[in-house]
């Protein structure tokens, strides 16, 4: 197939690019900027292309040719990053959302996959500490209310596309993390943010700062677990609508914070900070849909893709 892997240049659209070529398809990869972090990931596809997808034209040159499109673009960070910023990402998402919706009817592209998030589900049901709901499909509405702004966008995308004239297929994805990351900066994401913090304090040996009581539930997708599910979504000869792409080992914050310690073997120390935003205070990740109609079983624990992960950042 050829297939074009739009927001090439993040950390899951330059992943998807090996991922794909590695499975035998040619691989366009189109993204707003390219950077060096990432070079041993984007010299796999077949064609690079820089190209801001806020401008439709952009779109049609972005899809044209292509037999499927794989959406991962978005103007995104942590919950820091979103909680500072809801206007202009909204805005920046929801224009190239769009654009790419309409290019992909124009040009005739035989199947997109579209990259939902877990913040589209209803927030009401994930704020009881210590209860984390297993979140699934059927619980999709436009009565709750979506996380932040972002999630709101999210869900409209998700709706439109169960409701597109052509084959649009999502995939609501929990927090994927891993190898080419940001490691840096306000779009610093929490499993990157917590591994630094833990590799600082072993050399400092001062606490790692931990945003809100450190009792919030999450569950974690190692990159390699959500590449496989999402091919397995976008290759299926049917498709159920949108579908779940996570795990669902449910772990608190302080828990991964003491799973890096451990992996790095020493003693954690903890600073918890209550004025800091974060999020949710139990999310879990329901897979039955996902169990029900693909292969594919997540291979990485949680532990297993932080030890990647620290092992990677260690090198950097």
């Amino acid at each position: 197939m050829k297939i074009v892997v739009l927001g090439g240049s993040g950390f899951m659209g330059a992943n998807m690019i090996k991922f794909l070529k590695e499975k035998g398809h040619y691989v366009r990869a189109v993204g707003r900027s390219f950077k060096p972090a990432r070079a041993a990931l984007y010299k796999y596809a077949d064609q690079v292309t820089a190209l801001d997808l806020r401008v439709l034209s952009n779109c049609l040159l972005a899809v044209e040719g292509m037999d499927y499109v794989v959406a991962l673009q978005a103007d995104m960070g942590g919950v820091g990053y979103f909680s500072a910023n809801d206007y202009t990402p909204y805005i920046n998402n929801m224009t190239m959302d769009m654009n790419i919706l309409q290019a992909c009817q124009a040009m005739k592209v035989k199947r997109l996959y579209y990259s939902s998030s877990a913040c589209i589900y209803p927030v009401n049901l994930q704020m009881r500490e210590g209860d984390a709901p297993m979140l699934e499909e059927n619980l999709l509405n436009y009565s709750a209310e979506a996380d932040q702004m972002y999630g709101w966008e999210k869900l409209m995308m998700t709706k439109l596309c169960e409701r597109a004239p052509f084959d649009a297929r999502v995939g609501i994805q929990h927090t994927v993390f891993g190898e080419y990351q940001e490691i840096e900066g306000e779009r610093m994401k929490f499993p990157t943010a917590i591994a630094t913090k833990a590799i600082e304090s072993q050399r400092t040996h001062k606490p790692i700062e931990i945003w809100g009581n450190g009792k919030q539930i999450r569950t974690f997708t190692y990159i390699e677990d959500a590449m496989e599910k999402i091919y397995e979504v976008l290759m299926a000869k049917e498709y159920h609508g949108a579908v779940n792409i996570g795990s669902e080992e449910e772990v608190t914050v302080d828990d991964v914070a003491k799973i890096c310690c451990e992996i790095l073997g020493f003693e954690p120390k903890f600073e918890h900070t209550k004025d800091k935003p974060s999020g949710v205070l139990a999310r879990g990740c329901s897979n039955k849909k996902y169990d029900m109609y693909y292969k594919y079983r997540n291979k990485f624990t949680t532990k297993q893709g932080f030890e990647r992960l620290l092992q990677w950042l260690q090198n950097q």
